[in-house]
């Protein structure tokens, strides 16, 4: 199988002279279909994946690990760690870590890195034993066990009074969270490129013998449908549902044309630096709310609200008034004069944030680059003057940094 590393919004080049075949890009055009809308951008004999970073396999013939392009002078290596720090801040897949996933970058890819982590996990739960739970048995046998089922006793058994219809319950191993499990692991089996992952999940998956396998149109275990025994495998029960989903075209019926474990760095930057803010918004006695607080900027002549705004992040003093509008962009800026390459359509958004919100303070923030580091102030001329703070939110090994948010007051 052919393992390319590509970048987000990073071309990648068809043909003879490019790291992809014709049948390749063959391949990546018809499973265009299973991706999420707008991953793929198509030029003259060259592909791109725009605002997705992740890993995307087809069959046993390509897979593509796509890495953030926030930092070009990154290695392959330091792209991943940028993108798993920030997974397990913004808890995408919660508990991530190279640490506890204990491989590194430089001779592990992402989907390895994600399915070691799984193992982990799950290994974990299990040294306190499978989860078992009570299924309803109906049977027929030589004593009674449980009830008798008097009405199946004579229908079925009124010549061999020797033989009882018996209703009971039997602790089993054969449940859906188990099975998810059992599924979860053999798609791993097949996505892993390590041996030695590989045979990890052998030896995991031996531990599964009497257990099914999630069939087509059976529904799929969600941590909150976990009772209170089980609810110890939240945690895993949510990463192999990630990893289940991005199995398409059926293949928990067999087939593996297609897997996609793809992020939006749009809404992963914004939850990264939400879960940042949220303990200094508090500290400062300010409340965080993400995607909101919801308003529209007018009505029609019905009174019927258009134009809803949903702010990324607002933070909202005692009386949950905004006092400060935070855009969230990942972006990278011009390095010579990044203030001059802010964008204009970005400067009018949160103008007329400012303007319906009441709010005299507005930020944008970008990732750190090359050119924009620590913060830059500007003065929108509005109906009353409103302070623009633009940002370069720390990345990378500077992750405990703080943002300035000292200067809002409640």
């Amino acid at each position: 199988m052919k393992v390319l590393t590509a970048f987000e919004h990073g071309w990648l080049q068809i043909g003879n002279t490019g790291p992809l075949s014709l049948q390749d890009a063959d391949a990546l055009g018809q499973a265009e279909s299973s991706l999420p809308a707008g991953c793929l951008e198509w030029g003259r004999n060259r592909v791109k994946f725009k605002q997705f970073c992740g890993v995307v396999q087809i069959k046993q013939q390509l897979q593509i690990e796509i890495l953030p392009k926030v930092f070009p002078h990154q290695t392959p290596e330091q792209q991943r760690t940028t993108l798993i720090e920030m997974l397990d801040i913004a808890g995408d897949i919660e508990g991530l870590s190279l640490q506890q996933a204990g491989l590194a970058t430089n001779s592990h890819r992402l989907l390895d890195v994600f399915i070691r982590h799984f193992l982990i996990l799950l290994d974990a739960q299990m040294r306190q034993g499978l989860l078992r739970d009570y299924r309803d048995v109906e049977d027929t046998l030589d004593q009674v066990r449980g009830r008798i089922d008097l009405i199946r006793q004579q229908r079925e058994n009124l010549f061999k009074p020797q033989r009882m219809a018996c209703r009971f319950n039997e602790l089993v191993v054969d449940i859906p969270v188990n099975r998810l499990l059992h599924t979860a692991l053999n798609c791993m089996l097949d996505l892993t490129t390590s041996p030695a992952l590989r045979q990890q999940v052998h030896s995991i998956l031996m531990r599964f013998g009497h257990v099914g396998v999630i069939r087509k149109g059976e529904p799929v275990p969600r941590a909150e449908d976990l009772n209170r025994m089980q609810r110890r495998y939240a945690g895993v029960v949510e990463l192999a549902r990630l990893f289940i989903n991005g199995q398409y075209l059926d293949t928990r019926a067999g087939q593996q044309p297609v897997y996609s474990l793809l992020f939006d760095m749009n809404r992963l930057f914004e939850r990264f630096v939400a879960v940042k803010l949220r303990p200094q918004a508090r500290k400062a006695g300010l409340t965080l709310m993400e995607q909101g607080p919801r308003r529209y900027l007018g009505e029609d002549s019905s009174g019927k609200g258009r134009l809803l705004m949903r702010p990324d992040i607002s933070l909202l003093d005692e009386h949950k008034r905004p006092v400060a509008i935070l855009d969230t962009k990942w972006k990278l800026l011009d390095a010579a004069n990044p203030m001059a390459s802010l964008s204009s359509a970005d400067l009018y958004q949160l103008s007329t944030y400012a303007s319906a919100y009441h709010c005299s303070q507005v930020m944008l923030l970008y990732p750190e680059q090359a050119g924009l580091q620590g913060e830059h102030r500007m003065t929108l001329n509005l109906e009353r003057p409103v302070t623009l703070t633009v940002v370069a939110v720390p990345l990378g090994s500077h992750l405990s940094a703080t943002l300035p948010i000292e200067a809002i007051s409640a």
